[in-house]
């Protein structure tokens, strides 16, 4: 993985670097892909389904598109356990609108526009809804206005840093989202988010929006997801910061899933591998689909200065 980008995370999680420099366009960079070690890397599927624009017929069919039989390897029993647990708790959640009380976000304004697009795609590194994804989005209007001031990674750092206060004001989420997760048993049970709760954090891999490693525990290649619940974005970069000499300060992972649901009740921001967006209310859907190889750069091997 060659780290061209401002991140790369999937880079970092691989040991090829954390941005690109001259010499690995030498041949030291080739003896390291010969010498690197070959190892899975999960694939989730993400589902999102708009509930502002369908209609109440088209919404029935919802829990049974959710409950479709994906990659995730279990026997014929546990499977049709899963998709029947799927179908009946995502019908219960479409009918739930009086459960909490639907909140606006103060950061969505009338010029903005939430998106009502169905979706389905892959991704490799992670998800989340919160001020995290409202930061980005920040930052990508700021580089399509003014791309002069993007020539360089630190250049682009300083100005996430500036954008950054914004996700002081983002909304909790408690109130504004449900979320659910398949337990051992392949049977969805709701998660409770903590009051004080503003981003919501899926994390396939250990390293989060350059290097960041956030969660007490994962893995990439177990088929599993961590779920973890975010205060506010000072205890984010806390963790960031101390969290590799002081575990303590690591967010701690609330479930280790193969599938998340979460139905948002007002326009949110999300993002996805970097990619940020304001989501209109709709139900999502993250699940296991494969299990691919990547190449990870040895320590044995050859170096390349990566």
């Amino acid at each position: 993985i060659m780290p061209l980008g401002t991140g790369n995370d999937l880079s970092r999680q691989y040991n090829w670097g954390k941005r690109f420099q001259k010499h690995m366009t030498q041949k030291s960079m080739v003896s390291a892909v010969v010498n690197a070690d070959l190892v899975g890397l999960d694939r989730w599927r993400l589902l999102i389904l708009p509930t502002s624009t369908l209609r109440e017929d088209e919404k029935e069919f919802i829990p049974q598109i959710f409950s479709e039989k994906d990659s995730t390897p279990y026997d014929p029993n546990s499977e049709r356990r899963s998709s029947l647990a799927t179908l009946s708790k995502v019908a219960a959640m479409l009918g739930d609108e009086d459960a909490d009380s639907k909140k606006g976000n103060k950061l969505v304004t009338q010029s903005s526009r939430p998106s009502t697009e169905y979706f389905d795609g892959l991704f490799c590194n992670y998800f989340s809804l919160g001020f995290d994804a409202t930061v980005l989005l920040e930052f990508h209007k700021e580089r399509t206005k003014h791309p002069e001031k993007f020539t360089s990674p630190l250049k682009n750092k300083l100005v996430y840093v500036e954008k950054s206060p914004i996700g002081v004001r983002a909304p909790k989420l408690r109130k504004r989202v449900q979320i659910f997760v398949n337990n051992k048993d392949g049977e969805l049970v709701r998660l409770k988010i903590p009051r004080d709760t503003r981003d919501i954090i899926l994390l396939n891999i250990q390293s989060y929006a350059g290097g960041n490693h956030l969660a007490t525990k994962g893995s990439s290649d177990d088929g599993l997801i961590e779920v973890i619940f975010v205060s506010n974005l000072i205890r984010m970069v806390a963790s960031a910061v101390v969290g590799p000499v002081v575990p303590y300060a690591l967010f701690s992972v609330r479930a280790q899933t193969n599938r998340v649901v979460i139905k948002t009740k007002c326009p949110l921001h999300c993002q996805v591998d970097g990619e940020p967006w304001l989501q209109g209310e709709a139900m999502i859907q993250v699940s296991f689909h494969t299990r691919n190889a990547i190449l990870k750069k040895s320590s044995d091997g050859m170096n390349c200065g990566c």
